[in-house]
């Protein structure tokens, strides 16, 4: 492909992109400043390569899936929002608390307008800072677990108090933190009962498990090609088939281009807060993908830089 060429690839798919219309050739030879007879030779080569395609008829050219795919590899490495844009996303993040996840996948959602999602991976080695205990009656105990960074485990233990008035107090002192959260049950206990609580805290509270947030996926229903109810099923189809864990390193970009019919991704890798965490946001393949890159580009940034 020649320079004329991959220009030319770049503003059909630009154009496509914005209007949702075939782009005529000599439209495309006014922006290039060339003659319509060398755009037709140009766009007869993109053709060939499987690159564009006409979808009817008429004179103009639409990308196929391999063409916008060049197209969004091409938007590498991506601009960062404006100045102003990420100061307000660093006061938000600096401000969201515990909240950040889901703050993270609004922010993608509305910058971008996109449906986005925010996947972070299980809490490596938990760290417990304390546990509450509440006596509910009827030999059951409500147990909540803080660990590292705010999170909430909850869960009820079956436990027939001991005749001590203060064993609770005793207990939420003795299970005061930090430690692993795997190790609560290792820990040398001053009584059996204590023993005994540990193994069934464990079990009640379980393993920490992947969290995903889903935001903007009414965005979706604004696309032309919504209409197409094969389009949507797909799209939620997708959306459940993204894995729990996060694949995609911190700092990392990926562009998928129709892997599934007629939809992209867009996704970011980042770590905060000691997890694994990737941004996905999804399209048509009509996205526009230079804003959503930029938009993922500069989120996971922000959520490295500020760590809650």
């Amino acid at each position: 492909m020649t320079e004329r060429q991959r220009q030319l690839l770049n503003l059909l798919a630009r154009a496509y992109i914005e209007t949702g219309k075939p782009v005529p050739s000599g439209w495309l030879a006014g922006q290039l400043g060339v003659s319509p007879a060398t755009v037709r030779y140009d766009l007869a080569d993109l053709e060939a390569a499987g690159l564009v395609e006409k979808p009817h008829a008429s004179a103009g050219r639409v990308p196929t899936r391999r063409g916008f795919r060049q197209y969004a590899l091409a938007q590498l490495p991506p601009q960062p929002l404006p100045p102003e844009t990420l100061s307000r996303l660093a006061r938000v993040l600096a401000q969201s608390g515990n909240n950040w996840p889901q703050l993270a996948a609004q922010m993608a959602a509305r910058l971008s307008g996109y449906p986005a999602i925010v996947r972070l991976s299980p809490p490596e080695r938990a760290q417990v800072l304390e546990v509450h205990l509440s006596d509910l009656g009827g030999g059951r105990l409500l147990a909540v677990a803080v660990l590292e960074g705010g999170r909430l485990l909850e869960g009820i233990v079956g436990f027939d108090l001991p005749a001590e008035e203060d064993f609770l107090e005793q207990a939420e002192r003795w299970l005061h933190g930090p430690y692993p959260l795997a190790e609560l049950s290792e820990r040398h206990a001053p009584t059996p009962q204590l023993a005994q609580l540990a193994r069934q805290l464990v079990e009640a509270f379980g393993t920490p498990k992947s969290e995903r947030y889903v935001e903007g996926l009414g965005a979706m229903l604004n696309e032309p090609e919504a209409r197409d109810p094969e389009f949507i099923r797909r799209t939620l189809d997708l959306l459940e088939s993204l894995p729990g864990t996060p694949v995609i390193p911190a700092g990392g970009l990926d562009v998928r281009v129709g892997d599934v019919e007629g939809i992209s991704l867009v996704q970011a890798g980042f770590r905060r807060t000691g997890r694994a965490g990737e941004l996905t946001m999804i399209g048509p393949l009509r996205m526009h993908y230079r804003e959503a890159l930029s938009v993922a580009h500069s989120l996971s940034h922000a959520l490295e830089g500020n760590q809650a």
